[in-house]
């Protein structure tokens, strides 16, 4: 039987767990990995719309995540799961909008180094969307979605 209780301990340990596989990628690879995570969660986040509040799929297809997590928090989807949703909408419109850009040119800039900056705010954008994930399957697997 599976635990009813998420301690943030055990998230930040199944978090980083999944974040094992991602390290040996590239730079490319893991803003690949964050990039395509995140489209998933944006799917599962309309199939919900669908299945559950009963939207027309082909109308919530053309949404974006944030359009699709505001119809999810206006028909009640908990709070605490919004707010996580929003910082990763936050990391992907960073992320999609002005990473590889100001990547780079501060590469241009600084060289090498400059890198460290990216590989960090990538990595954080990483933890976010497997902290997602991970909270979205634990809800779903115990009713709380």
């Amino acid at each position: 039987m599976r635990a009813k209780t998420l301690t943030p301990k055990m998230l930040m340990n199944r978090v980083f767990k999944r974040l094992i596989r991602l390290e040996k990628l590239s730079f490319l690879e893991q803003y690949a990995m964050f990039m395509g995570k995140t489209q998933l969660v944006e799917s599962a986040l309309k199939q919900r719309l669908v299945e559950k509040y009963g939207f027309d799929e082909a109308r919530v297809e053309k949404w974006t995540l944030g359009r699709a997590i505001n119809e999810l928090e206006s028909n009640g989807l908990r709070p605490d799961f919004i707010a996580l949703l929003r910082e990763l909408l936050e990391y992907r419109n960073d992320l999609a909008h002005e990473f590889l850009a100001v990547h780079a040119f501060m590469q241009s800039l600084a060289g090498s180094k400059a890198g460290r900056l990216s590989a960090k705010q990538l990595r954080m954008a990483l933890y976010k969307v497997e902290e997602v994930i991970v909270v979205h399957d634990f809800l779903n697997e115990n009713g709380g979605l």
